[in-house]
């Protein structure tokens, strides 16, 4: 595991997107990398945008989404796909990615997938951020019995954390109270899925993700603090900033 301890948030975004870039630079026929909708990476995708715009040498460069909630329109006439439209905010559109190389998971290739992708060359990279409580992709403790759990689907209602989260996550990015909305499932890359990529990076900034960053990486492994099973994985990077370094012994 190699630790990559920054100044500030600014200087983590920019080892982000060069970190990226070192591996979409590649000779393969394709690259596969799954990605993150969470805050932390929003500097370090606009500046890989620009990287990345208009560059055809990127284009053997396939993005997987690892976990999709769709939630329900205000009239209940169609599906959203939550991550996929954080993520054409976030990424996808500025550096213009062509449709067919974005790939999320739905009802349709879940049961599927890790065959799927397996069959494309597996995943090269996974950039994911951390939940306080352990969780990456939609793995949130208590949703699984087994490190050996692939791509599912996980009931919104599974734990007392999913209610509250699917609930925030209607407030926030729908601006509704109608509970009626949020799906009864989402779907998730699971922990064998994720142990299966070639290279992780995690991104943790601020104060608040200090004690994360000790359990995660310097406790002992175990399913009630889920992320912490990668360190068992052979080619992890961890990119912090001071304030989430701090507790570490670097």
């Amino acid at each position: 595991m190699k630790f990559i301890v920054t100044r500030d948030y600014e200087e983590l975004s920019q080892v982000m997107a060069q970190l990226m870039l070192k591996h979409m630079h590649t000779e393969k026929e394709r690259t596969n990398i799954a990605i993150t909708t969470g805050s932390t990476c929003i500097q370090g995708y606009r500046l890989l945008a620009k990287q990345v715009h208009g560059r055809p040498w990127f284009d053997p460069v396939h993005y997987y989404i690892f976990d999709e909630f769709w939630f329900q329109d205000e009239r209940h006439e169609k599906e959203i796909s939550v991550c996929q439209i954080s993520l054409n905010e976030k990424y996808f559109h500025a550096a213009e990615v062509a449709p067919d190389h974005i790939h999320d998971l739905n009802m349709e290739n879940y049961k599927t997938f890790d065959k799927d992708i397996q069959k494309q060359g597996g995943l090269d990279l996974v950039i994911m951020g951390i939940g306080k409580n352990g969780h990456f992709c939609g793995n949130q403790p208590g949703t699984f019995d087994c490190w050996n759990a692939g791509t599912r689907l996980v009931r919104t209602d599974e734990t007392p954390y999913l209610r509250e989260y699917s609930r925030k996550l209607l407030h926030h990015d729908f601006h509704s109270e109608d509970t009626s909305r949020i799906p009864e499932y989402y779907i998730t890359m699971g922990p064998k899925t994720i142990m299966s990529a070639k290279n992780i990076i995690f991104l943790l900034s601020g104060k608040e993700k200090a004690e994360t960053a000790k359990k995660a990486f310097m406790d002992p492994v175990t399913m009630e603090f889920p992320v912490s099973i990668f360190q068992l994985h052979p080619h992890v990077t961890v990119i912090l900033d001071e304030a989430a370094a701090a507790l570490l012994p670097l």
